[in-house]
């Protein structure tokens, strides 16, 4: 099937995807090969997220999207399927059957405070240049029998070792 281009740019492009949620479903993505989102440098990510922006507004004003999802997944266990950044937005309708669905958790306060402190503080060191322990990437394991998930509250979060 023949792709169908809606913008390309120098760095960035988006076209239709040949199996939409809804017709009109895009994909965003960035014509150099970078697997996750921590990986792209900062200008790419503005220009990215830019076009992401811009393609949902023209959702909106032209084919009558009522709403907007915009999905970006990061490894196979996320629901990567294509081990290339790229982000969908997705024209949403009422009444359509497109759904994202989870089943909530429940975290205790501890686990929450443990959480957010060690989020904040790498958050920061990153802000501020902080070099990074290595670069992120998204491992993929071979081919195992996954155990069945279990219920419940979700394991503690432990420090790493070096």
């Amino acid at each position: 099937m023949k792709s169908a281009v809606v913008y390309d740019g120098p760095d960035v492009m988006a076209f239709l995807d040949i199996r939409p949620a809804n017709p009109g479903h895009v994909l965003v993505i960035p014509k150099e090969h970078f697997e996750i989102l921590p990986q792209l440098p900062e200008q790419l990510n503005s220009n990215l997220l830019q076009l992401v922006k811009l393609i949902a507004q023209a959702q909106i004003e032209t084919i009558g999207a009522e709403g907007v999802n915009i999905l970006q997944n990061n490894g196979g266990v996320a629901g990567q399927a294509v081990r290339h950044i790229h982000f969908h937005v997705i024209p949403r309708y009422k009444g359509d059957k497109v759904s994202f669905n989870w089943d909530p958790q429940e975290m205790d306060e501890e686990q929450m405070e443990e959480i957010q402190k060690r989020l904040s503080e790498r958050a920061k060191e990153i802000m501020t240049g902080a070099p990074a322990e290595k670069k992120p990437m998204v491992e993929e394991k071979p081919n195992e029998p996954e155990e069945p998930k279990k219920k419940g509250k979700m394991p503690k979060v432990r420090s790493r070792t070096p």
